[in-house]
């Protein structure tokens, strides 16, 4: 059993609300956590309430880049590929125009995900007929095949934002089919490496703190404290999460693993991860602290076992570092306050 299959499906629900303020709009009031035997009906029921919603306000255009080979001058003739592709003996150009198109990523991935519920048997029937009726609105638009490197490609502006909680839900819908029986084992282990519903995870921590708390919430780049001044081929430290407020700052990585620590061996001693406890360690030493500014750092992995995991609060190197888990498989307002309780133990 995977493990957000132990997390009940009305705090995957909770997650989503402080996650997305879109499932607090009146459309979604109909949909009850009560009504699901698991989290593919759930992310199905939101799909048949918001895809509508956006055909209703227009699917999105955009400026697409058209490389066709016409006898019609038209934008910029590209030479070379005329020349490649052997377009003159036709007395015919390669040209490159730009189109205003319904063909964009964001609606391909919606009806590709379309496709793949009026497919997936794990889809009630009177869903996957609805969802078929909506594929028409979706004609201009190319098929795609799903992966998880499509959902890196996105990028949201002003213009698209409000696609955005759909398409994470059909990535989160995706993830989910991927795991039927009939999936290859390569197919899960790119699932697993991807830490399923970490994405989902972070954004809840985020929105959770910026919500409940009085806080500073905030996600910046922390740069590199490097002595020569090259900054080449570093890798980008992408905070998940930073509180602050006066002279102390946390900064908070969120990981998605049932289990916070490891064994190498077989009845071996448990060990934190090491990779993590690095990632918030490097953090926490080059942030560039305010004079007199205390700054600490937290894993916070979302336990999803009932099985008790140890936090371990350490000194290192003059900074306090703090492994947490918050137990997703209770009642909703007790993740609340141990959300809560980790974070006031700090600032107090």
């Amino acid at each position: 059993m995977m493990a957000n299959e132990k997390i009940p499906i009305r705090n995957i629900y909770y997650m989503l609300s402080y996650a997305y303020k879109a499932l607090n709009l009146s459309e979604y009031n109909r949909v009850s956590t009560e009504d699901f035997h698991n989290v593919k009906d759930l992310y199905a029921a939101i799909l048949k309430i918001g895809i509508p919603v956006l055909i209703r306000g227009g699917l999105i255009k955009d400026y697409l880049r058209v490389s066709e080979k016409t006898t019609v001058i038209r934008g910029k003739i590209d030479i070379n590929d005329s020349i490649k592709q052997h377009a003159l003996t036709d007395k015919k150009l390669i040209v490159l125009y730009d189109e205003f198109s319904e063909d964009t990523l964001l609606n391909q991935i919606i009806k590709a995900t379309l496709l793949q519920l009026v497919r997936s048997p794990k889809i009630m029937k009177e869903d996957r007929n609805f969802f078929y009726g909506l594929i028409p609105y979706f004609s201009e638009v190319s098929e795609i095949e799903l992966n998880l490197n499509v959902w890196k490609k996105i990028k949201y502006d002003r213009q698209n934002v409000r696609y955005q909680f759909i398409v994470d839900i059909c990535r989160y819908l995706y993830e989910e089919l991927l795991l039927d029986e009939s999936i290859s084992e390569n197919m899960m282990r790119q699932v697993q490496d991807e830490q399923r519903l970490s994405s989902l995870y972070e954004n809840f921590v985020f929105a959770f703190y910026k919500r409940e708390t009085n806080f500073k919430v905030s996600r910046p780049q922390i740069p590199w404290k490097v002595d020569n001044g090259f900054f080449d081929a570093l890798p980008v430290m992408q905070t998940d999460i930073v509180l602050s407020n006066g002279m102390k700052t946390l900064i908070i990585d969120t990981k998605f693993y049932s289990e916070n620590m490891a064994t190498r061996f077989e009845n071996g001693q448990a060990k934190q991860k090491s990779a993590n406890l690095y990632q918030i360690f490097t953090y926490v030493n080059n942030w560039a602290p305010k004079r007199e500014e205390e700054v600490a750092g937290m894993l916070l992995y979302a336990r999803t076992t009932a099985e008790q995991q140890p936090n371990h609060h350490y000194e290192i190197n003059g900074k306090k570092i703090s492994v947490v888990n918050v137990n997703l498989n209770q009642e909703f307002t007790a993740i609340k306050k141990e959300l809560i309780d980790f974070v006031t133990a700090y600032f107090e």
